[in-house]
């Protein structure tokens, strides 16, 4: 379906699927279809990446036209979130849903609340390639440095690990929270104890 790659993908409630594209839209998918149900557009960029909120509502979009998109997934026009500077390559809820997290090339992690409380910008000292959220709220980013940088709800960097010689872009943590995967650009996978 995308005119070229597909960047991101997530499952979605009842059986579904979304495909983030380099093409700017988001395919929303049923098991087995040849055709997505619904496409969203709007991204005047890359999608980057995405992410589904805990009570399954909403979809995230990140993009590198430095916009993440909220989309209702029961229809309706998203929310727009504008961020100060470049491509923004991962976005991830908080574990209550309440907070939108995203991570740029520019350095900057940005903390959306989405109940209309003021944002909060982070600045680390690598460029950022991907975001997580650990069941505790603390935030996961990954560096083009190859660092993976824990920060604290409230914004505190509270530390960082050596995930390996090249830039990490993807990460993910595991349901328990005691471990964060570190996904770097040639291959490698490093399983990091949170502790």
């Amino acid at each position: 379906f995308h005119a070229s790659a597909v960047n991101a993908a997530v499952f979605l409630a009842n059986g579904r699927a979304a495909s983030g594209g380099a093409d700017g839209r988001i395919a929303i998918w049923r098991a087995g279809a040849k055709e997505p149900e619904r496409v969203l557009e709007g991204h005047e960029g890359p999608v980057s990446a995405l992410a589904v909120s805990p009570d399954g509502k909403l979809l995230a979009s990140s993009a590198w036209d430095g916009t993440v998109r909220l989309w209702p997934l029961g229809g309706g026009e998203p929310r727009i979130f504008k961020a100060r500077g470049q491509n923004i390559n991962g976005v991830a809820f908080s574990p209550d849903g309440r907070v939108l997290i995203s991570a740029s090339y520019d350095l900057v992690l940005q903390i959306w609340p989405l109940g209309g409380a003021s944002e909060l910008s982070i600045t680390l000292p690598s460029p950022l390639n991907a975001v997580a959220i650990a069941p505790n709220g603390e935030i996961i980013a990954g560096g083009a440095d190859g660092k993976v940088y824990f920060v604290t709800r409230d914004g505190t960097v509270s530390g960082n690990v050596q995930a390996g010689e090249t830039p990490v872009i993807s990460l993910a943590s595991s349901p328990d929270g005691k471990l964060v995967a570190a996904a770097g650009i040639r291959g490698s996978v490093t399983l990091i104890d949170r502790a």
